[in-house]
Formats: structure tokens, C-alpha cells, sequence
């Protein structure tokens, strides 16, 4: 009698093929040629961040030793900003320093700070040496030593004397000038008689020869 074999074994692993398959399909994972599917989707790498230019640089100014109001209208048109004048007591005051070195780089519109210098509070005496002195000069020509005698002769101590003298403004080459065509008005002298006169009056040689060659000689 003849028996028929089943091939079970050969059976199931073509069903767990067909199974398999039928898995990955349904996942997406790709068609039957490995291809991925139409709903798998590359990724794309982030677009790259576009850098910011660098904001202009000028190159600080100096303004050492100008008054601050000078300082602050130079270093304004450079592209800085500095203090408001409003907040310095004297615009004549003279700047020490600044808060960025002179010649070094800063970003156009970067802020400046201004330091300068303080004037030392006048004694009475001195503040009003000073005034009577600049009342001299301006109605005649005055040598130092003699506008200090003058002023010793009002009352003055020598130190406010000396310290209106020299804070008075004057110019003395100028004043020994005024003076030279004081006497040249009032009366003719030879050059060494006015020179003389100029030396009598507490000139300085070398005021002496300027004030002769402003009238002539």
C-alpha cells in the first residue's frame, strides 16, 4: 500500500515568508525592491544662520589738554558719545583724561567719559588781586613786576600781588608794546632812550625789543 508524505515543514516557512513580507508593507518599510516608500520623507539639515557685520570702528581722538567744550564737539563728530557740556561747571576747564586711550578703536556711537581738571578754589584776596590787576591793564601797559608793585602798593600782600599778576590774562610782550607807544605819544625818544625807559618800567629784554619794533624801531 502506498503512502502519500505532506511537507508541512516546506508549508509553514513560505507562509512565514508571505508573513514577513506582508509586515513590512504595512509598516512602510519599503517595496518589494527595498526602495522606500512614497509617505518616507529625507530629512534636510537646518539652514545655516546668517552671521551679523560687524558694527564700524573709528579710532578715538585725542583731546588732551583742550577745554572740554572743545573736547566734546570733537570727539561728538567722531562718532562718539560724551557727557553733556551741562554736566561740567566750566567749559573752559581742560580735559585730563578720557575713559578710552587716545588712538585706540571703539564701535562708532560707543559712550566716552571725560575727566578734567578742577581749578583750585580762590581766596578772597587772591579773587580780588586778580580783579584790580586786569582793572590795570586795561587802561595801560603794565611790566609783571610792575603791575605786582602796584598791587602791593593798593594793600595786597606780595602773594596776592604775584598771584593777581599772573592770573590776570596779560600778555606782556603786548603790554610792553601799550606802554612803548605811551611814551612815543607823550614825548620823542631815541631807541635807547625808550629802551631804557622800558627797562625802567620792569620790561623784560626780550618784551623790550618786541615793544621797540611795534613802533618802528
Amino acid at each position: 500500500m502506498s503512502t502519500k508524505k505532506k511537507w508541512i515543514i516546506g508549508g509553514s516557512i513560505a507562509a512565514g515568508v508571505i508573513l514577513v513580507g506582508s509586515v513590512g508593507s504595512a509598516l512602510g518599510l519599503g517595496n518589494k525592491d527595498g526602495a522606500p516608500t512614497s509617505d518616507m520623507k529625507p530629512t534636510t539639515s537646518a539652514e545655516p544662520a546668517t552671521e551679523a557685520e560687524p558694527a564700524p570702528t573709528i579710532v578715538v581722538p585725542d583731546v588732551v589738554g583742550i577745554p572740554v567744550s572743545d573736547a566734546i564737539a570733537v570727539l561728538t563728530d567722531a562718532g562718539l558719545i560724551p557727557p553733556a557740556l551741562s554736566t561740567f561747571e566750566d567749559p573752559t576747564a581742560l580735559v585730563v583724561s578720557t575713559s578710552r586711550a587716545a588712538g585706540s578703536t571703539a564701535n562708532d556711537g560707543a559712550a566716552i567719559s571725560i575727566v578734567v581738571e578742577e581749578k583750585p578754589k580762590l581766596t578772597l584776596g587772591q579773587q580780588n588781586a586778580i580783579d584790580k590787576a586786569q582793572s590795570y591793564l586795561s587802561f595801560a601797559g603794565f611790566s609783571r613786576s610792575g603791575l605786582i608793585e602796584q598791587l602791593e602798593f593798593e594793600g595786597f600782600s606780595t602773594e596776592d600781588s604775584t598771584f593777581g599778576a599772573d592770573n590776570a590774562g596779560a600778555d606782556w610782550n603786548a603790554e610792553c608794546a601799550e606802554k612803548a607807544q605811551s611814551y612815543m605819544d607823550m614825548s620823542s625818544f631815541s631807541r635807547q632812550g625808550l629802551y631804557d625807559q622800558l627797562a625802567f618800567e620792569g620790561f623784560q629784554a626780550a618784551e623790550i625789543e618786541f615793544g621797540l619794533a611795534a613802533v618802528g624801531y
